[in-house]
């Protein structure tokens, strides 16, 4: 059966990612060194086994401990389910890494990279040198395998569609041509073709994401049913191979010696242990248990504190995601008014977004466009050579509630309601019960009551599934939504706007928005895309008011001082940890 979905969003109706920070500026990765060499580290949530390994030394065993979220159950890379794993463990053609001027992508599994000058025929020459984990090469035909499961039909993985502008794939996807027809070549053992419909700028960026990786065949279809779910029928041919898991308590990575760049890998073993609580997080991490941890709530003060004071170093980095707020476009929302633009716009304009990320969150940059500060265009921020959109108009109706209430009446008089605003209610759907989730929803209904005179009738639901059924029944006025973006540009954003797209946006719909990101098929002059790309950002923030953005995501970690050279990565591994050492604990 298929499963494809074009787009995946995370909502965030309540669920927030931990942690804190501001931003950096201009798409960059500040690290701020304190007493320290420079360096990074990253990971997420708790451990039922608090006895990490704390015997590394210089000379002796290299290990780093890391906290995680949970290990989930998907050792398949066509399916991107864990790509906080598979980016370690595994390698594309391309490796996102992050460092002090941003993400960059470094040659991996490819030694170059040619391409036509029409742009549509990319052709890959890869490593020689590159090994799977049982010592076989890594070759042309593996890649080609990983592709073609990508979009059979049979399997309807998730990601299929990133590759849909290669000749013959969407067809073959939908069932109305072959795999014979797709133009997804390996000419020899090293060297691996794809011929484009069309000439894609973005193409380029998505060659970091697992879906694209390469997957051994007589691995793959020797475990048959059970691939992906068992990680001991894995083989790997990244920097690290997965060693050992216990469920809900603990997961082992070593060094893989088959790794092409092995000679260049420090550490023998990368230990994640399974937290649930940042408050034991929190005390492995001051005992020398972790080596990092992802700051939240009240211990960002504390950590902040001592890092200024040299015993721990930080590293901030801006993060690929925008959360907005999205508007019920189909019905209006429960009021019934949602459709009108300047009651999308006065419910957008209430929002205090400077107030908002430090009552609320504590971390995270206010947002007045959509596309994040961490997507590069040219090699720089897009965010650092596009205005925000909606920050001049935000600015002539922050804080003022005359204004502010007056656009809404206006909006009230254009659709012919006559009910004073006092009575006027719409519905907030959130789920959620940590006090975050409490802070932010009150936060909304208290400075969209106070500042427009109306109702805001919380509906609050108890779990992710819940919020799901409520939202695609298209019971709320306004919801809370987020976009991560899958690579880096642009158009990745804008895209998701698309008519018919995703139930996460509220159904927003445009003809003419889509006219011009149609317009941007086969379009290789940069100069004209970034035209276009603020033209729809314009047209659906400022013109439509299609979604309000709120905040700009980030990471902020803390590290030991004895942790050397770890890396961060928006595309790829969240913690690239293949350059990182261990020295002086």
């Amino acid at each position: 059966m298929k499963k494809l979905k074009k787009y995946l969003s995370l909502i965030l109706a309540g669920i927030l990612v931990t942690g804190m920070l501001t931003a950096c500026g201009k798409g960059e990765t500040e690290v701020a060194t304190a007493g320290g060499d420079t360096s990074g580290t990253a990971g997420t949530t708790d451990t039922k086994d608090t006895a990490a390994t704390t015997d590394t030394t210089d000379g002796g065993v290299q290990e780093l401990n890391l906290r995680a979220s949970s290990f989930g159950n998907n050792y398949d890379v066509q399916d991107m389910g864990w790509r906080w794993m598979m980016a370690e463990c595994y390698e594309g053609l391309l490796r996102d890494v992050g460092g002090p001027d941003g993400d960059k992508f470094e040659l991996a599994g490819a030694e170059s990279i040619d391409v036509s000058e029409d742009g549509l025929t990319y052709t890959f020459h890869l490593r020689q040198n590159a090994k799977w984990s049982d010592g076989k090469p890594v070759t042309a035909n593996d890649y080609k395998y990983g592709w073609d499961r990508l979009i059979d039909p049979e399997k309807g993985y998730s990601y299929a569609a990133f590759i849909f502008n290669v000749v013959g794939a969407e067809e073959y996807y939908n069932g109305t041509g072959s795999l014979e027809d797709v133009a997804i070549t390996a000419k020899d053992d090293y060297t691996f073709l794809v011929k484009l419909k069309v000439a894609d700028p973005t193409f380029e960026s998505k060659l970091v994401a697992t879906p694209l990786y390469p997957t051994r065949k007589d691995i793959a279809e020797a475990a048959g049913d059970n691939w992906g779910k068992d990680w001991r029928l894995s083989v790997y041919n990244g920097p690290y191979v997965l060693s050992e898991l216990v469920e809900d308590n603990k997961m082992t990575w070593t060094k893989n010696d088959y790794y092409w760049d092995a000679a260049n890998v420090k550490l023998n073993k990368v230990n994640w242990f399974d937290v649930a609580e940042d408050a034991t997080a929190a005390t492995m991490f001051d005992n020398g248990q972790l080596d990092v941890i992802d700051g939240s709530g009240d211990y960002i003060k504390k950590y902040d504190e001592e890092a200024k004071a040299g015993k721990i170093q930080t590293l901030a980095t801006q993060y690929p995601g925008t959360a907005v707020l999205s508007y019920e476009f189909k019905n209006g929302g429960k009021s019934g008014l949602m459709n009108n633009v300047n009651i999308r716009k006065a419910i957008s304009y209430s929002i205090n977004r400077e107030e908002m990320v430090g009552a609320v969150y504590g971390r995270y940059s206010p947002a007045y466009g959509l596309i994040s500060p961490a997507i590069t265009f040219n090699g720089e921020s897009y965010r650092s050579q596009a205005a925000e959109p909606i920050s001049a108009e935000y600015k002539e109706y922050a804080g003022d509630k005359d204004k502010l209430q007056a656009l809404f009446q206006k909006g009230l008089d254009e659709v012919g309601v006559k009910t004073p605003l006092k009575d006027v209610s719409i519905v907030l759907l959130t789920y959620g019960s940590s006090t975050q989730n409490q802070t932010e929803r009150e936060y909304l209904k208290q400075s969209l009551e106070q500042n427009l005179g109306i109702k805001v009738e919380l509906n609050t639901v108890g779990d992710s599934s819940l919020f799901t059924s409520e939202r695609d029944a298209f019971n709320f006025d306004i919801m809370i939504s987020a976009w991560y973006s899958d690579y880096n540009d642009p158009l990745d954003y804008l895209d998701i706007f698309r008519t018919g797209i995703y139930h996460s946006y509220g159904l927003y719909t445009n003809k003419d928005y889509d006219a011009l990101l149609d317009s941007l098929t086969g379009l290789k002059d940069n100069a004209k895309r970034f035209e276009i790309y603020q033209k729809l950002e314009n047209k659906l923030l400022v013109e439509d008011c299609g979604a309000a953005p709120l905040y700009y995501a980030d990471k902020h970690y803390y590290i030991q001082n004895w942790v050397k050279d770890f890396h961060t990565s928006s595309f790829g591994a969240s913690q690239e940890v293949y350059k990182t050492s261990i020295s002086g604990k």
